[in-house]
């Protein structure tokens, strides 16, 4: 028996406890070695980390000064009108906008420093436009709220071409009372600015659209502009009502790109030359991003900068031109006086001084003309206005489809009533049936109870005639009788003679 047990502890070979609980050697090494690389990488991360957050505070505390205070330049120079509210409800009227100041006494000063620098002809137009905008104050309601449903179905259905330029409604007139456009609008888009323009300016008889895309754009192409002109024109975004006789951009809640290469913010006395000058065929274009309130400007095609955010106004496309030659801002003595002319200073300082300024001005600009003493002819310009009707130079716009809308809406255009377009339609395919066969009904002949004939009136009709007539016409179009020739008149005189002693016999 106690060899059956020894035996089967023999095949059994028990291994001892404390070889089986030691775990392999290798592993334990491995284990350690990975744990000793996690906590150095950990350290090495927080160690980064802390520098990083000593380096951020140290920013904030020695350099945040120059960036509050670049903030609050840049806040006060922005107009407060394109902002809005975080809920998207704008605010109200009366707040700040540069040229204009909620304290009387502020505004009064401003006015003593910068109306003496300006013509005659401008001091009159900044009295006009206030005047204007104080009895009729500017629609600054939120964005989209301007039109009501009547104007969103046109738009709807008709698509860009329901938009145009307002005409122009300036007062000009010559001795006789004869009317003196300042423009011409053609094809509702083309504006052209005739040599009797003084001052004015036109607006797009609805605002911007909401046209479910990212953002609307329009572009203005240059299509008419001499080299050294003496006129000046502006493109931009205004409100409405606006004064028919201010650039755009000169009034209240404006923005503008002039031709000299400025741009212009509610400021009408002084603007930043930011911009390139304009020349005959370049294009600038304005868009309107809905989601973040932005409004950017391109030329030819090339994003130029973004000049406001959070904009929650119904603003419209705003077209101006005026002649310079009756300012004192875009003569040869403003030329000089403004900061950002560099070019034209130096070299009229690097000339004769008692010689007039070289020619990179026209003739008429070197001195101040009065409208009321002399009346100068202002150089034509010729804009096009481009809201989707063609492609666009900025190629983003005709990617994301910035237009406007459709060219011709849901309705559409109307059939052309040629080519093989006619086959298929049935109306026009039944008017070529010539003759055309009337109903029977219709060829009852009148009997003479239903004619009253007063007495002593004449009558041409005769009921038997009238039967034999008709009778002779069914004949006739049925193709059983022939026409009647023309050897016939003699009959047709007897028969009237007839008819003529009846008619004295009774």
């Amino acid at each position: 028996m106690f060899n059956r047990f020894s035996n089967a502890q023999s095949d059994f070979n028990l291994v001892p406890v404390e070889s089986v609980l030691d775990p392999p050697p290798s592993d334990y090494q491995d284990g350690e070695a990975i744990s000793f690389v996690f906590l150095i990488s950990l350290s090495v991360t927080f160690a980064v980390l802390m520098v990083m957050l000593i380096i951020v505070a140290l920013y904030v505390t020695f350099c945040a000064a120059d960036e509050s205070e670049f903030d609050e330049e840049e806040a006060s120079a922005m107009p407060n009108i394109f902002r809005k509210k975080r809920s998207g409800v704008l605010l109200d009227g009366s707040f700040l906008t540069p040229g204009h100041f909620d304290d009387s006494q502020a505004l009064l000063e401003q006015e003593a420093l910068e109306l003496p620098r300006l013509s005659r002809f401008e001091v009159e137009l900044y009295r006009r436009s206030q005047e204007l905008q104080k009895m009729c104050p500017p629609n600054i309601k939120e964005f989209g709220t301007y039109m009501d449903a009547v104007d969103k179905q046109i738009i709807k259905d008709r698509g860009i071409q329901s938009y145009y330029l307002l005409p122009s409604i300036n007062d000009n007139v010559d001795q006789y009372g004869n009317f003196l456009p300042s423009f011409i609008v053609q094809d509702k888009l083309d504006i052209l600015f005739t040599k009797h323009n003084r001052s004015a300016s036109t607006i797009m008889n609805y605002p911007l659209p909401h046209n479910k895309k990212e953002a609307v754009y329009f572009e203005v192409k240059v299509f008419k502009l001499p080299r050294t002109p003496n006129s000046i024109f502006s493109c931009g975004l205004t409100t409405c009502p606006y004064p028919y006789f201010r650039m755009p951009g000169m009034a209240q809640f404006s923005i503008a790109y002039e031709s000299t290469g400025k741009l212009r913010m509610n400021n009408p006395f002084y603007a930043n030359t930011l911009l390139p000058k304009l020349q005959e065929g370049d294009v600038i274009g304005f868009g309107y991003r809905y989601r973040s309130g932005a409004i950017f400007i391109t030329h030819n095609g090339k994003k130029l900068m973004d000049l406001a955010h959070n904009v929650g106004i119904d603003l419209f496309v705003g077209i101006g031109a005026m002649n310079a030659a009756y300012t004192r801002s875009y003569s040869r003595e403003g030329l000089l006086e403004d900061c950002d002319n560099v070019s034209l200073r130096e070299r009229i300082l690097a000339s004769d001084l008692d010689m007039k300024a070289p020619r990179v001005i026209n003739e008429q600009l070197e001195t101040v003309h009065d409208p009321s003493e002399s009346d100068l002819a202002s150089d034509e310009i010729e804009l096009h206005v481009n809201l989707g009707q063609l492609g666009f130079v900025y190629v983003e716009a005709n990617v994301k489809k910035y237009a406007f809308g459709s060219v011709f809406g849901d309705i559409g255009v109307p059939p052309a009533y040629n080519g093989a377009e006619t086959k298929n339609d049935v109306v026009l395919q039944k008017g070529e049936e010539l003759p055309p066969k009337y109903p029977s009904e219709e060829l009852v002949p009148i009997t003479s109870g239903s004619i009253t004939l007063q007495e002593g009136e004449p009558s041409s009709l005769d009921p038997a005639e009238y039967e034999q007539d008709s009778s002779s016409f069914d004949r006739i179009h049925n193709g059983s009788l022939e026409p009647k020739p023309k050897n016939t008149k003699k009959r047709g005189r007897k028969k009237r003679g007839k008819r003529n002693a009846r008619r004295t016999n009774r």
